[in-house]
């Protein structure tokens, strides 16, 4: 077993077999795992946790913790993904490769109450991901918006002017387009792709990537953010590391942490923010500080973006399934879940307004949800 397995509470009535909404598939594959909790097991004051690992627990893994229902149930939602973490000296992981792989399930004691087998049939995400959006921008004014798509087709919204896309076969070649970035003034963007390169379009200068510099990430590169003056730009890896170009200078990383990490968010004053997809551990810098989630935070989804206060001491984070958790001083304006609605595609973006009273979720369709004071807006001409 990996010694570092979630717990949860469990008894006789506990699940010996988890249900799963698909058994096999490649990274990106959406997945539901449900079971029973089993008695002593409460509502509101437990969670239970799970291992996506390699059989024996050998090698790196990632987790997930929800909470248990008023019935005794739980449910979870998680995308394969498409690197493990790892608690090495480095932090680092390993990319999913096919095989076979376990979800394993943890009581109190942090013994095994079930487990289920999931077949990885190949380590690329499949082709359908390719015209799946990944990334929301606004601009500054909050009137409009940039959406860009993994095969890297960027489409405008409001005022949001249009400086080009990149070419459907460059983006497939790094592995698809995972964030975007738009400069100082909005008039150019940044794309980022899956293998560290970095493509400027409008006025965007041409600070560099890991493609350039011949630097392997650890693990795919999962966001992108330009600094303050948008004289430079940070991006992250699944991993966890930071990669610095132009005047962005890398101050930490969070390399003791169990990867997965899904997001890096500027902070207006200076510095960034690092969170994980998988417990929802919100790191902040400068000062190295673990300020929320993290292991044993109850969470039913896979956290997919974050998007910061307009103060850089809170941010947002939205999950799979349209939900929005809050730290600091975000304030929470609503989520897709809250509406009654489950939508039709995994949430896969957030982008906050730019007085902070509202923000957008990107669905992998394209549908836009918006709450607070941000506006849904026609294409632009």
């Amino acid at each position: 077993m990996a010694s570092a397995g979630l717990s949860a509470c469990g008894g006789p009535s506990a699940s010996k077999k988890l249900t799963l909404s698909t058994s096999s598939g490649p990274p990106g594959t959406v997945v539901t795992v449900s079971g029973k909790a089993g008695s002593g097991c409460s509502a509101g004051t437990n969670w239970f946790g799970f291992d996506f690992e390699r059989p024996g627990g050998k090698g790196p893994l990632t987790q997930m913790t929800t909470p248990v229902q008023t019935n005794g149930s739980w449910s979870v939602t998680f995308v394969v993904p498409s690197y493990l973490g790892g608690t090495g000296k480095a932090g680092l992981g390993a990319p999913t490769t096919p095989g076979r792989y376990e979800l394993v399930a943890k009581a109190c004691k942090s013994h095994v109450v079930a487990t289920a087998t999931f077949q990885v049939t190949s380590g690329q995400l499949p082709a359908s991901t390719a015209r799946q959006y990944v990334g929301i921008v606004s601009t500054s004014d909050g009137q409009g918006y940039w959406l860009v798509r993994a095969d890297g087709a960027v489409s405008t919204f409001g005022d949001a002017h249009s400086y080009g896309s990149l070419p459907a076969g460059e983006a497939a070649a790094g592995g698809g387009v995972v964030g975007m970035a738009r400069t100082y003034d909005g008039k150019g963007y940044w794309l980022a792709t899956a293998d560290g390169a970095v493509y400027s379009f409008g006025d965007a200068p041409k600070y560099g990537s890991l493609l350039i510099k011949h630097i392997k990430p650890a693990g795919p590169v999962v966001g992108i953010t330009p600094t303050p003056n948008g004289r430079g730009y940070w991006l992250l890896s699944a991993g966890g590391h930071v990669y610095g170009f132009g005047n962005a200078r890398v101050i930490g990383m969070p390399t003791s942490h169990l990867a997965p990490f899904d997001a890096i968010v500027a902070r207006p004053a200076g510095g960034y923010i690092v969170t994980a997809g998988d417990d929802g551990a919100v790191f902040l810098y400068p000062g190295n500080e673990f300020v929320s989630g993290g292991p044993g935070t109850a969470q039913a989804t896979t956290l997919v973006g974050t998007a910061v206060t307009p103060s850089g001491n809170g941010a947002w984070q939205a999950g799979m399934d349209g939900g929005v958790s809050t730290w600091g001083d975000a304030g929470f304006y609503g989520s897709v879940p809250g509406q009654g609605e489950s939508p039709p595609a995994p949430v896969t973006a957030i982008a906050a307004t730019p007085d902070g009273r509202g923000y957008w979720l990107l669905g992998a369709k394209g549908h836009i949800y918006s709450f607070g004071d941000a506006k849904v807006f026609p294409a632009s001409p």
